[in-house]
């Protein structure tokens, strides 16, 4: 993916952190003695840089800075991209740290709530419950799926036909950063072949404190990630619902707790270890998803001492993914904004993070007609991808679930639910990227064991190059270079077909 466009300087931005004076050593070390508040959770970005073999920076110096500031080191990813999280009890950690020259930024850990908990989303009706054995006629009968027919989702990017041709292979990994996945769901499961998801590996990067729930990966007890996990790859098994991808397998790495919260130090924990993991594609339908534009923190802006933190972690996070073999998939955001032009004042150096970093196969969501959807964030030069995420303001689709995306969610709470969201759209493109890789991927070793690996910019070229051009003939601001297609995507067929579709609301204006 190209780099995305610059935008203009920050003339004013409310609400921010105003950057700290340099302390002296003396006045630090008093600080970090005799001020004390509850312990928090801080990302600090050393100065450094990156090397072929891992992060060239002073690591030993800045461990022993971190400590003298009343520190303590609960995730230490400095070695694969110079960032500590570090936990300190000492109200004045962060400026101590910005005034030495062995730290680049740091900052108190951001959390947002990323998507409501599931009480909230059932109580406010967002989440729709759907039985399946209430549900009559069945799915094709290659998999008789009985919930696929109302899988509207699949068929709009010919995910079924695909399945004639490539399912996903199981050394195909697909990391769900998210709230965890329900490894114990049935729709996981096929008898002779056992669950597709690896709770080997799964992680979990949540810190401790009210409101986590059980931190297991495994466990979710959110509903978001089971949900987002059942979209790239529900398994073909005479239960419930298909994925797109329902061969592969699914890693969960947990950057969201019970509530719907997640965290900035946990998102770049979380990315890192997929390129430890080197898993082949992640998805990430988190932060984005926030509430009312204005009032969030969706823009993270490099002038801000905070967020710029935040954001340098998580870039360099992906940049080494990236190098890694990673291709990363995010959702763009739910605020109806235009990312190219945000409204006052955020008309700035200021980016959605992770969707608009560097690398990112960043997806707007579309309604069953390929309308975009009335919520998804838009912006030229910012979607790479258009993909289903459910439009509700619409005409209702027929089914329990009208127009939005039925998926699996936890069996405590039902098994299948319907939601909206980019966040449902990402991982539609997450899962025609792991088709891609499971086709067109290289077979061989990685210390010792069977892998397939396939370029990120491989991954993404045959993704966007694929597309069916919906929209304004070419690449336009609401659906980029296209509606994702699972069957083009397998046959690497680029041929140009256009379809006519509701135009951008900016053009119809």
């Amino acid at each position: 993916m190209s780099r995305k466009r610059p935008r203009r300087v920050l003339a004013a931005l409310g609400a921010v952190t105003a950057l700290a004076a340099g302390l002296s050593p003396q006045t630090a070390a008093t600080a970090s003695v005799s001020v004390e508040s509850q312990t928090k959770r801080y990302v600090v970005v050393l100065s450094g840089q990156a090397t072929s073999t891992g992060f060239d920076a002073n690591r030993d110096a800045a461990l022993a800075l971190v400590r003298n500031a009343g520190g303590i080191v609960s995730i230490d990813l400095s070695r694969q991209i110079g960032v500590l999280v570090v936990d300190s009890p000492n109200a004045l950690f962060d400026e101590t740290l910005r005034a030495s020259g062995l730290v680049e930024a740091a900052a108190e850990d951001f959390k947002w709530k990323a998507f409501p908990s599931a009480q909230e989303a059932i109580e406010s009706g967002q989440l729709t419950v759907v039985d399946e054995s209430s549900v009559p006629g069945s799915g094709p009968e290659e998999t008789a799926d009985p919930l696929e027919p109302l899988q509207w989702s699949m068929q709009q990017i010919r995910a079924p036909q695909a399945h004639a041709i490539q399912s996903g292979g199981r050394l195909v990994d697909v990391g769900i950063l998210d709230s965890g996945i329900d490894g114990d769901h049935p729709d996981f499961t096929v008898d002779q072949q056992g669950t597709n998801v690896d709770c080997t590996r799964a992680a979990d990067f949540i810190p401790l404190g009210p409101g986590i729930g059980n931190p297991v990966p495994c466990e979710d007890n959110q509903f978001h990630g089971t949900h987002v996990a059942g979209i790239v790859a529900a398994q073909a098994n005479e239960i419930g619902v298909v994925g797109v991808a329902p061969n592969v397998t699914l890693v969960p790495v947990e950057v969201c707790d019970t509530l719907g919260y997640c965290y900035s130090s946990s998102s770049a924990a979380g990315i890192t270890y997929a390129g430890d993991q080197k898993f082949d594609v992640i998805n990430m339908s988190y932060f984005v998803d926030d509430d009312e534009f204005l009032s969030s923190t969706e823009f993270k802006c490099m002038s801000d001492p905070v967020q710029r933190a935040f954001r340098m972690a998580n870039e360099r996070a992906m940049r080494y993914a990236r190098n890694q073999g990673v291709t990363p998939v995010a959702a763009l955001g739910n605020s109806d904004e235009d990312l190219a032009h945000p409204s006052e004042p955020y008309e700035n150096e200021c980016e959605v993070v992770p969707a608009e970093t560097d690398g990112v196969i960043g997806t707007s969501a579309l309604g069953p007609s390929s309308e975009k959807s009335f919520f998804s964030n838009y912006g030229y030069g910012m979607v790479d991808v258009a993909a289903p995420g459910g439009n509700s303001a619409n005409a209702q689709h027929p089914g329990p679930c009208g127009n939005q995306v039925l998926s699996t969610i936890p069996v405590h709470l039902g098994s299948y639910g319907c939601f909206q969201g980019t966040s449902m759209a990402s991982p539609h493109a997450a899962g025609v990227a792991a088709l891609i890789v499971s086709e067109f991927g290289e077979v061989g070793t990685d210390a010792g064991e069977p892998d397939v690996r396939m370029r990120p910019q491989s991954v993404e070229s045959y993704l966007q190059g694929t597309t069916v051009d919906i929209g304004l003939p070419g690449y336009d601001e609401c659906f980029g270079n296209g509606r994702i297609d699972a069957l083009r995507a397998v046959l690497h067929d680029t041929s140009r077909l256009y379809e006519a579709n509701p135009p951008c609301p900016e053009y119809a204006e």
